[in-house]
């Protein structure tokens, strides 16, 4: 069968894309797939001779003539050329191929027009309806954003299926030695909050500077905070705000840091802060959870879904609940055993093995 995965070039917007594109890289190759690049295929001038192969294509998407051009002509052309049986159209968007398309549901938001969001976004949004009509089946993140579907259009109602957010195997709860540690490496032995942040995203970094500055008011002691950018390194810009930070001492950006020690660092934490981008910002989330770690974040549907009582939601979106929600969880340890124990119940929701099957049959068995 062969396979092919529509992505967006320069585009650092849709989490969702991304995880299911590594999902799908790995049971490709434990299925003897073969993974191709179209962009290599046409530099290099090579045919397809494979049977049995995932082909990502990765087009242009920055205008919204490269948008029609490409869902509307192109992308149907590269189908017939290379026999395709299958695409996964990743932004919410199909072509006007009659390929069997399968339509990814990146999050809630396409559901409304906004002017103000990422192009593809609105691309998508003003073809959805269609999309949804085209598509043989819809695969989204959560069951709150399929209810969304379903409210959006009636076709939606047999064809959505939830394919989570999970944490690959590598993230589990720590011992308490090996928690000591990670301490001793990072944060001075001392106790920390986590987050992970967008690697240039000013506003949450300073909102969350904010909250911990109130909670460091309160408490008076060596509680750290330790920063990991969702891609590789923090901007130039991050860094420069730190410096002027009154608790910079007690903050540690983590750049370019290996999986191993992300994992270790989730697990030893104290907490995961939350501020999300939007619905389906979950994937820190996933990772937390699997650790055992509780939540604190912004209470969005698909987050209080996620996490059920392994969340302590801020009351508000404002960075002075955020910093009470810091407060009430350091000064309980009975609801922060609570809290652990549900992360435990919540990850046997949320298996990476069984939805990544669930997925690739979908797939295989929908050509």
């Amino acid at each position: 069968m062969r396979i092919a995965l529509i992505h967006h070039s320069d585009d650092l917007t849709n989490d969702y894309a991304a995880y299911l594109a590594a999902l799908l890289d790995e049971m490709a190759e434990k299925n003897e797939y073969v993974i191709k690049d179209y962009g290599h295929l046409l530099r290099a001038r090579e045919s397809l001779k494979e049977e049995n192969v995932l082909l990502h294509i990765i087009i242009p998407a920055s205008s919204n003539f490269s948008l029609k051009y490409w869902y509307g002509f192109k992308l149907a052309r590269i189908f017939k050329k290379y026999k395709l049986d299958i695409v996964l159209c990743l932004y919410g968007t199909c072509t006007s191929s009659p390929l069997k398309q399968l339509l990814i549901f990146p999050d809630k938001i396409l559901a409304e027009q906004n002017t103000e969001r990422p192009l593809w976004q609105q691309f998508a949004s003003s073809k959805l309806q269609n999309s949804i009509k085209v598509a043989a089946s819809v695969i989204t993140y959560s069951a709150a954003a399929g209810e969304t579907l379903k409210l959006l259009a009636a076709a939606a109602a047999t064809k959505v299926m939830l394919v989570p957010y999970t944490a690959p195997p590598l993230f589990v709860p720590m011992e308490w030695h090996n928690r000591l540690y990670i301490k001793s490496r990072f944060a001075e032995n001392k106790e920390y909050f986590i987050s992970i942040l967008p690697d240039n995203d000013e506003k949450t970094f300073t909102d969350l500077l904010k909250a911990f500055s109130k909670f460091k008011k309160w408490q008076q002691s060596g509680m750290k905070l330790i920063l990991l950018p969702k891609e590789e390194a923090f901007s130039r810009a991050i860094e420069e705000k730190l410096e002027t930070y009154k608790y910079r001492d007690d903050i540690k950006l983590v750049n370019d840091a290996e999986k191993k020690d992300i994992a270790d660092l989730i697990a030893t934490a104290y907490a995961l802060l939350h501020m999300p981008a939007n619905d389906a910002d979950l994937w820190p989330v996933t990772l937390a959870l699997q650790c055992s770690v509780p939540v604190i974040s912004y209470s969005t549907t698909s987050i209080a879904e996620y996490c059920g009582d392994a969340l302590l939601p801020a009351n508000e979106n404002s960075f002075e609940a955020f910093a009470d929600a810091l407060i009430q969880l350091y000064k309980d340890e009975t609801l922060k055993t609570k809290m652990c124990d549900a992360a435990v119940l919540k990850t046997e929701e949320y298996k990476q093995d069984i939805f990544a099957a669930k997925l690739w049959e979908l797939i295989t068995g929908n050509a």
